[in-house]
């Protein structure tokens, strides 16, 4: 194990190509897959509900930014940190989706008019610091200042809407909103692992750490997105 610095990265030759990373590529590949399968299910879930047409969307831009990202790892040598923008920018943009779901449900057509205008205005502005950062910061110098902006931005989306209104809508709505703000408290310790550079082995770092608990995070999303579908609690909500 090794806490607060990296091990070197993993090489590897393939197709006459110097690459980086490849576990971590591998399973970001495996992320996506999962993210596209769960969107395949919803897509067939019997329901027009705008809270299930928000978390395909999800879904779909999760894995395709996780495809993107992954690419990012494994092209580095040849890509440098501009590589890993589109990953970065794509992370931005697939947690408004989250968003949208659970500000779609929400009882009080004021309020709801609010956090809709919210949420636009957060992902405007995350996007511009991030583009300035990119624009006037030297990524490949430190690249954790270029991952501080989509942390934030996830921390503060999926930390409020699934965590906060997944727990008031247990409350209020139905029982099985429960599942998210569990997925939110699944994802906890990436957060301590991340940011005290915490590495169990050279073959599974803190990347793939965090990786394994997002793909347990996102099983326990879909759970509740799947028992929701079977119950009609849109009409507790209208």
């Amino acid at each position: 194990m090794l806490i607060g610095s990296n091990y070197d990265k993993i090489k590897w030759t393939a197709f006459n190509l110097d690459l980086l990373e490849p576990i971590c590529f591998f399973s970001d590949l495996l992320i996506a897959a999962i993210c596209f399968y769960f969107a395949y299910k919803i897509l067939k879930m019997n329901t027009k509900s705008l809270f299930f047409y928000y978390w395909r969307w999800f879904f779909i831009t999760l894995g395709i930014s996780m495809i993107l990202g992954g690419f990012g790892h494994l092209l580095y040598n040849y890509t440098g940190a501009f590589g890993k923008w589109f990953g970065w920018l794509g992370s931005i943009f697939s947690s408004i989706f989250l968003e949208m779901a659970f500000i779609s449900i929400y009882p009080k057509t004021k309020v709801k008019k609010n956090l809709y205008l919210i949420s636009y205005v957060k992902l405007l502005l995350m996007i511009v610091i991030e583009l300035l950062i990119f624009s006037y910061v030297d990524i490949n110098k430190n690249q954790a200042i270029g991952l501080i902006i989509p942390s934030m931005n996830s921390f503060i989306g999926i930390g409020c809407c699934a965590g906060y209104l997944g727990y008031y809508y247990q409350k209020n709505i139905a029982e099985n909103f429960k599942y998210f703000w569990i997925g939110v408290l699944v994802l906890v310790p990436t957060t301590v692992f991340q940011s005290l550079k915490i590495n169990p082995h050279q073959y599974f770092d803190r990347n793939d750490f965090s990786h394994l608990i997002l793909i347990l995070s996102l099983i326990v999303f879909y759970q509740g997105i799947k028992k929701l579908s079977k119950i009609d609690f849109i009409k507790s909500v209208a």
